[in-house]
């Protein structure tokens, strides 16, 4: 190997910080890594910190001349705002896998390493476990998620300060929705954050995407998380201290690892090249932005548990065999029995599969279903993670015991599954909440246990009472409440048409809550979004207030009407569901969700006797006459919707008996659905303009 250029550390140090002033000006792109840019913002901010960049911890190989393997408790701190930023369990999981297989150098595409570096190519001995207990002993997943718009800065230091564990204890690594730029990820060298009053800083900032190989995981950047740990454990790139790759200038810089050869940096797989003084470049290293990266160097072992077993930033005190007890990494303990499913209502033959979220080390589980089936066993593949169907109406309670052989733990939830018979209500249905709730109509899903649906005497559009979610105290950022209708045989209509009321209030700070509105076809196996309300746009109802939000008048409410023309929905297991997403906003009402249809066999006049009419010309190429006949006392609301669904006219009629007609301004060319109520009765009829 050349022999290595070590420029001045403070000289370097000085070029980073006037570079960033560049950088700012110029709103130049970071690449890949943001390691060089933060800690060019930290020596922004705090100059006083300004050190050499050689080294943060000596070159002796106390740490990286043995065997021992160094296991290193993590926690992951995931932000979100309730989109697919929020990965799974199963997601994290396999970035954990891809991890250690790289440091492990257990990772398969070791065998494409070129020869000139196989024979040094590291297993680090350096092993990564997610966290069983959190900083109070308390057991704990290892993963917290946490509901914040910060999601979508990941540079700001701010986001790291929703929440933090013992850097001396774990190694947080935070997940979001965007950092900036290009920037896949980032953390802070070591030495960097060594001062007590930087501890918070300590820890990798990571894309959602660029975790694991599953779900949401563009595979592409799979390596991410090798890359920043990399730099966690004081690894610079394999091109020097900055983050401009493929500049020949890097050619005087050094990473400080000595079987790592100068390089320019490579932004693409070019195994022959030799960009630095004819030596071939190690351009499979995981310190490269490459993207065929599958190898650490012997040397970046060395450097990496030499950092493990330095004070500087509290390393060395993660690996003890006391920190990995007090973590529950060795011995995690049997402290949880829960499970989840994928639905909790279903129709009579459908099946339901549920999820054990049991923790730590279940080795056998015994599921009871609620009708008489039992499953034990200790096989994961057939007992985790079971799937059951139910073949009689009923509402059930599922239990489930855990063992992880030496000691185990029950749970049981009461009615969680509801299995409907086809077709259980009419094709038109009212729902005031003046009755039982909820009854056979409803059920409910509120994984979280915080306050839920309600039936209110207090507020009402009409009638006495409404449905209610107390949102105003919720603490559970993110949870979600959701009410599930039975099925209604809509097998022969042409047209559904879903209205409701509801009232909320915003907070003065913003908030931003989630009403959403779907419907299925096929019992709830699979659900469409038909229509979704924000808190910071179209769900409030009234001005925002930071007091209990209680609607006292009929101003106050607003209301719409969904007209769904899609044939998947027109069969006999058509249910609706509303779903609720508290986000720090007030209470939610909701009241006079009607449900009706136009039958495709029944001639429109014949759909309610309570209200007669007559319309013409249809279709209308002017404005159409709607006469109604022989008509109460009572006012007649006469609402006019285009083909998406949108209300387009909307009138009433004077109180007083008799026939009355009514003008329909003459609208854009198309298919319009004109719907007329009086009190509860409901009528729908087609309207054409041409």
């Amino acid at each position: 190997m050349q022999t290595k250029k070590i420029l001045c550390g403070l000289l370097m140090a000085f070029v980073l910080i006037q570079n960033l002033a560049a950088q700012i000006a110029t709103d130049k792109p970071t690449y890949f890594c943001g390691q060089p840019a933060v800690r060019e913002k930290l020596y922004h901010q705090h100059p006083q910190l300004q050190r050499p960049i050689d080294e943060v911890t000596d070159a002796s190989s106390r740490g990286g001349g043995n065997n021992d393997v160094y296991i290193i408790p993590v926690v992951f701190h995931v932000i979100h705002e309730g989109g697919p930023e929020n990965i799974s369990d199963e997601q994290i999981q396999s970035a954990m896998d891809v991890l250690n297989r790289d440091f492990r150098k257990q990772n398969a595409d070791t065998s494409a390493i070129v020869d000139e570096f196989i024979d040094i190519a590291a297993d680090t001995h350096i092993e990564f476990r997610l966290a069983t207990k959190d900083p109070d002993g308390e057991c704990h997943p290892g993963i917290n998620r946490i509901v914040s718009d910060l999601t979508n800065d990941g540079f700001n230091d701010e986001m790291k300060q929703l929440v933090y564990w013992p850097r001396n204890r774990y190694l947080n690594v935070w997940v979001c929705k965007s950092i900036g730029g290009n920037t896949l990820g980032f953390t802070n060298l070591p030495g960097d954050v060594s001062a007590n009053w930087l501890a918070y800083l300590d820890g990798i900032v990571v894309k959602s995407d660029c975790l694991g190989l599953i779900e949401t995981a563009n595979v592409a950047y799979a390596r991410t998380l090798t890359h920043e740990v990399g730099h966690w454990l004081n690894l610079y790139h394999t091109w020097g201290p900055t983050n401009s790759p493929n500049d020949p200038g890097n050619c005087d810089f050094d990473d400080f690892v000595t079987d790592t050869p100068n390089t320019i940096g490579y932004v693409s797989c070019n195994l022959n090249g030799s960009s630095c003084n004819s030596t071939l470049d190690n351009v499979q290293n995981y310190m490269e932005y490459s993207f065929c990266s599958r190898m650490f160097t012997q040397g970046q072992r060395t450097r990496m548990r030499n950092a493990l077993t330095s004070s500087t930033a509290g390393r060395s005190n993660l690996h003890t065999n006391s920190n990995l007890i007090a973590t529950g990494v060795i011995n995690p303990p049997l402290c949880l029995a829960k499970f989840t499913s994928t639905q909790n209502s279903i129709c009579v033959g459908d099946t339901v599969q549920f999820f054990d979220d049991s923790y730590h080390a279940i080795s056998s589980w015994n599921w009871s279903f609620g009708d008489g089936t039992t499953l034990t066993g200790t096989d994961p593949l057939l007992h985790k993670d079971p799937v059951h169907a139910y073949d009689t109406p009923g509402i059930y309670s599922v239990s489930l015991t855990v063992s992880n052989g030496d000691e185990e733990l029950s749970t049981s939830i009461t009615s969680y599954i509801t299995v409907y018979a086809s077709a259980q209500m009419d094709a038109n249905f009212e729902e005031g909440f003046e009755s039982t709730w909820p009854g056979t109509t409803w059920s409910t899903l509120n994984e979280t246990n915080n306050d839920t649906w309600e039936v209110t005497p207090t507020a009402s559009y009409s009638g006495d009472k409404s449905l209610k979610l107390r949102n105003f105290s919720n603490t559970q950022l993110g949870s979600s409440d959701v009410i599930y209708s039975t099925t209604f045989d809509m097998s022969n209509v042409d047209t559904i048409y879903l209205s409701y009321k509801w009232a909320y209030a915003s907070k003065l700070t913003e908030t931003d809550d989630k009403l959403r509105i779907s419907v299925s076809g096929d019992c709830g196996q699979t659900w469409s979004l038909r229509k979704i309300r924000k808190g910071l746009t179209n769900l409030p109802t009234v001005d925002p207030q930071n007091s209990q939000f209680t609607p006292t008048t009929e101003a106050q409410w607003n209301g719409e009407t969904l007209t769904l023309l899609n044939e998947q929905w027109f069969t006999e297991n058509f249910r609706v569901k509303f779903e609720f997403q508290g986000l720090g906003g007030n209470n939610f009402y909701l009241d006079d969700i009607n449900i009706t249809s136009s039958p495709a066999s029944v001639q429109l006049d014949e759909l309610n006797p309570f209200i007669r009419f007559n319309l013409f010309p249809n279709p209308a190429q002017g404005n159409a006459l709607l006469q109604l006949i022989n008509t109460s006392a009572d006012a007649y609301s006469i609402d006019v919707y285009n083909a998406q669904g949108a209300l387009c006219y909307s009138t009433q009629t004077s109180a007083g008996a008799g026939d009355k007609s009514v003008e329909i301004p003459h609208q854009a060319s198309g298919l319009y659905t004109l719907r007329i109520r009086q009190g509860k009765a409901v009528r729908i009829a087609k309207l054409i303009f041409e």
